[in-house]
């Protein structure tokens, strides 16, 4: 029954009230153990070119999340980058594509994924992701109360990482020209077309993934030629992406 379901938000309440240095940690097993989730990772975005790991539960969340990074693509990455709810319902099933998203590859065993972004306004925070390994059913009403719960952390990590947060810590950050700098200049990219079509970021990015399947180029490749200046590529022939219909 609805009423024996524990309250996502009540529990995260619980765990933002004795989190104090052990937050992230405490915070992740709130979400993990109200919505079922087998692994859970939290991470900041101190900047755009800077993803922070906070917390994983174990080695394969560890590994999740970075490979997500790693491809610049992902429920983690899309949730930070347009800065809403991602929810993932069959990592591995079939739909209307030809080919199986590459971030996927590295998550055997998952079943479902939903990553919880943390954000103000247009500008991300960071990012809760949990990784299901058995079949969950995550109505649209309890996934509604997560997202109410997200924004709950977000504020109790804002108060938080001023104190606790080190980020010369031992926690892995990445940076330049690794996952991070490539989901910079996607962010980078679909904002550019976002201000040049007069539509939302969201849209961009779909445009930008649809372009670069139909161009069969990497979706960092066809950023690249968004952001490139006109005449700066001498010798190569990819053509530069037509704007949006």
């Amino acid at each position: 029954m609805l009423e024996e379901d524990p309250s996502i938000v009540h529990e995260v309440s619980l765990a933002a009230a004795v989190g104090r240095r052990a937050l992230p940690i405490r915070l992740c097993t709130a979400f993990a153990r109200s919505l079922g989730a087998q692994h859970t990772t939290m991470s900041l975005f101190p900047s755009l070119e800077q993803w922070q790991l906070l917390y994983a539960s174990d080695e394969g969340a560890l590994r999740a999340e970075a490979a997500q990074f790693a491809h610049a693509d992902g429920p983690s990455v899309s949730a930070a980058l347009e800065a809403r709810t991602v929810f993932v319902p069959e990592v591995h099933g079939h739909d209307s594509r030809s080919h199986t998203p590459s971030w996927s590859d590295d998550l055997p065993g998952v079943r479902h994924v939903l990553a919880l972004a943390l954000h103000r306004e247009s500008r991300p925070v960071g990012v809760i992701c949990l990784y299901f390994t058995r079949p969950t059913h995550l109505p649209a009403v309890r996934i509604a109360e997560a997202e109410r719960a997200a924004a709950l952390a977000r504020e109790e990590l804002l108060r938080w990482r001023p104190a606790h947060a080190d980020p010369a810590g031992h926690r892995p950050v990445w940076a330049t020209d690794t996952r991070a700098a490539r989901w910079e200049r996607i962010h980078r990219a679909a904002g550019y077309v976002a201000a040049r079509e007069e539509c939302a970021v969201g849209d961009a990015l779909a445009w930008l993934q649809a372009t670069s399947t139909r161009q069969r180029q990497s979706l960092l490749d066809t950023c690249d030629l968004v952001l490139q200046p006109a005449g700066a590529r001498p010798g190569t022939h990819r053509a530069v992406p037509a704007q949006m219909s």
